[in-house]
């Protein structure tokens, strides 16, 4: 290579490391974030009536059920059901979403997943191998269970080999300043929505804007300079409830 050559290359990755660097540098704030993607509380006023019923259950078999034949059917059932309904209020209603932001000058960035313990995975690929090796088993002990598995294999064997090859999916979402039209800032749940309002008149993937920023608390007030900073002149501040 002749030293013309060594020079345009040189030349083209300065380029692009100074591309690199004030694309960079737009970038004034990031930070990252588990939150509830939703409001839980009547989620949770739901969970807790639905796990009295399974307490009085058990309650009434260890007080007041006088039949010592069935007595631990009740307590078994009312502890089986309470350990289920916390179990769904866990794993379902209380799960948080890990979000990564990014905003810059020209708008933000977010990527974000169901947040799920590190060891998440091997547990769910456990449950899946535990799964198909029982009814693997089950088949082969007993061939002529196999009419008898027909509907619920159908059902398990997908669903395990599914899990098997669980990965947790990342989704992400972008805005800009110049479209931002509401801003509201709902500081009970530390967090500002930067919506569009409806516009008949463009068309829908144009017209339809509604970013959610989730924020710790120490970077609520500067998120809301940066927001009056960057945004039009014209966008509207408002502070309550931001809803669902």
């Amino acid at each position: 290579m002749s030293t013309k050559d060594n020079a345009q290359v040189r030349e083209a990755s300065i380029g692009a490391d100074v591309s690199l660097e004030k694309e960079a540098s737009s970038i004034f704030i990031s930070w990252e974030i588990k939150a509830h993607a939703h409001p839980t509380m009547f989620m949770d006023v739901g969970m807790a009536v639905l796990g009295a019923f399974p307490f009085i259950f058990c309650i009434y078999g260890v007080f007041f059920h006088e039949n010592e034949n069935t007595r631990h059917s009740f307590i078994n059932s009312g502890a089986f059901g309470m350990a289920l309904v916390f179990f769904i209020w866990i794993v379902i209603v209380r799960q948080k979403t890990f979000y990564s932001y990014r905003i810059s000058e020209k708008g933000g960035e977010v990527d974000y997943w169901l947040y799920f313990p590190k060891c998440a995975g091997w547990i769910f690929k456990g449950i899946a191998v535990f799964v198909l090796v029982t009814v693997l088993a089950i088949i082969s002990i007993m061939p002529m269970m196999i009419f008898a598995l027909v509907g619920v294999g159908a059902i398990t064997i997908p669903a395990a080999l599914k899990l098997l090859a669980w990965e947790n999916e990342i989704d992400s979402g972008s805005f800009e300043w110049g479209r931002v039209q509401l801003i509201v800032a709902d500081r009970k749940r530390s967090l500002v929505v930067l919506q569009r309002r409806y516009d008949p008149d463009i068309p829908f993937e144009k017209n339809y804007m509604y970013f959610e920023v989730f924020l710790p608390k120490q970077r609520f007030d500067e998120f809301i300079r940066a927001c009056k900073h960057y945004a039009p002149s014209t966008v509207d501040f408002e502070e309550g409830d931001a809803g669902y």
